[in-house]
């Protein structure tokens, strides 16, 4: 009782403190559902693939999803990592969450039943997290459901009257305020003990002094790998109360989709120190992987949208490099020539400014300067040409700024060809008919097999005629390496 009545005087603490999270989607713009007669609410991005993963994300006692969502703000991750978030309500009165018996997860494993009938997602790839008592809540579950959940990350919120033993050894992310009052700071440490004795994780932790997390002080403390290879993170935020906050989403989610109930889910890698642009075509299987989004003064999200990259500028910035999608890892080799092309177009006339550079300072261009490019509304296809001037640099980036007008801007079939690939053979004939080797690795690193082709053209052919399973595989032959998908 003492631990409700704490969390009852927190709402107003909370509401006082903290707020909602400004600008934005809203719940307006999440679909409410009834899922045995208790609302929900849903956000799926645009686009959603099938077997995209779910969040589900709970609030605290005597509060509701509007609270909760205003000041997370999930859909902004959703958006660029394509999964599915519902806020669901708690129950009658105070909104509170049954954090000892089954009846909410029971109810948890309906609402998964209900994404996957509407929105065919993946039921291996469900994750759960919650606030305050939505955290201890959170904790709960992993005693009761831990076979329908993949991992955890309960914020600010510690199980101090439901269960304490897992179903079985889980992926947890703890994060939680140095200066909370409610649920006090000084119990978390014994708290996350008691899991981490019994998935048998290392004693000592790695730890992450000044981990960057939007202009909080804060410690990461990870332990790992524990039993079936899962691994517990505890962010320790210095100063922060007894709050939501949007701050930490993007860690949380980063942890989170390491994971499915089958284990560690394989990770696309992104090859360095490459001759060419991964993923220009921005491929359904691959999305934006292999590039990201940088902002300096202005502010926008990045998300994949029709088989191409939209940038979606909400803030202007000083600079077009004030919001910025970049690719690094490309190689560049002094004295040779380069074309790099691309397509774009916007919902709007506007310019965008291109760069090929140093990933680094003083982020030398290697164009000289900037080009900029007058996109419309029509796709249309640009193109540029230079020579590398500079030291050759294994870790080059390809970069579009276009911090200086809201809206968005599309970008599709990003490609940097060197002069040497396409012209100045002796017989350009013999060498288009010369058949090749290239080595095949799937997406964790591992060896599959060799394969022949004449043309990089002819490699998703072979790929599809050699019984491979489904997923993602990385060909490699000389400079040239790519991922392509078979299905």
């Amino acid at each position: 009782m003492k631990v409700l009545l704490l969390l009852f005087v927190a709402v107003t603490l909370s509401f006082a403190q903290w707020g909602g999270g400004g600008g934005g989607k809203t719940l307006n713009d999440y679909k409410k559902e009834s899922v045995s007669g208790r609302d929900i609410h849903v956000y799926a991005p645009s686009n959603l693939a099938p077997k995209s993963p779910l969040l589900i994300s709970c609030h605290g006692m005597d509060q509701d999803p509007n609270y909760q969502q205003e000041n997370t703000h999930w859909e902004d991750v959703a958006d660029t990592a394509g999964f599915v978030v519902v806020y669901p309500r708690g129950g009658t009165g105070m909104s509170t969450w049954d954090i000892t018996g089954d009846k909410d997860t029971k109810w948890m494993v309906e609402i998964i039943a209900q994404m996957v009938h509407e929105y065919d997602i993946d039921e291996k790839r469900v994750y759960l997290s919650g606030f305050s008592m939505g955290g201890m809540f959170t904790y709960n579950a992993m005693s009761k459901i831990a076979d329908r959940i993949a991992a955890f990350a309960p914020t600010s919120g510690t199980n101090v009257m439901g269960a304490s033993k897992a179903q079985r050894p889980v992926p947890i992310i703890h994060p939680h305020g140095t200066s909370d009052d409610v649920l006090y700071y000084n119990q978390v440490e014994s708290f996350i003990k008691n899991y981490r004795d019994q998935f048998n994780c290392p004693a000592q932790a790695e730890v992450q002094d000044n981990y960057p997390h939007q202009g909080e002080k804060a410690t990461m403390y990870t332990w790992g790998p524990c039993d079936d290879g899962v691994y517990i993170k505890h962010m320790k935020l210095e100063g922060r109360g007894h709050m939501p906050s949007k701050n930490e989403v993007s860690d949380i989610w980063n942890f989170l989709k390491q994971y499915s109930l089958d284990g560690v889910v394989a990770t696309i890698e992104v090859p360095t120190d490459r001759d060419s642009v991964f993923n220009g075509s921005f491929s359904d299987s691959l999305k934006l992987a292999g590039w990201k989004l940088n902002s300096y003064g202005g502010e926008g999200t990045l998300k994949y949208s029709d088989g191409a990259a939209e940038i979606n500028v909400t803030s202007v910035a000083e600079n077009a490099y004030g919001v910025q999608m970049i690719q690094n890892g490309i190689h560049y080799e002094k004295g040779e020539s380069y074309k790099l092309t691309f397509e774009a177009y916007a919902t709007q006339a506007r310019t965008l400014e291109v760069n090929v550079e140093k990933d680094t300072e003083p982020w030398t261009s290697y164009l000289g300067e900037a080009k900029t490019f007058d996109v419309g509304t029509e796709k249309k296809t640009f193109e540029v040409e230079f020579v590398m001037n500079e030291d050759t640099d294994e870790n080059g980036r390809v970069s579009f700024n276009a911090g200086l007008f809201t809206g968005s801007i599309f970008i599709d079939n990003v490609v940097l060809t060197k002069a040497s690939d396409v012209s100045g053979f002796a017989d350009r004939k013999l060498e288009l008919s010369r058949e090749r080797i290239y080595s095949v690795y799937d997406v964790s690193g591992s060896f599959v097999c060799k394969l022949k082709a004449t043309r990089v053209g002819d490699i998703q052919v072979r790929l599809n005629s050699m019984n491979l399973g489904k997923g993602l595989y990385v060909v490699r032959g000389g400079p040239f390496s790519r991922v392509f998908s078979v299905k």
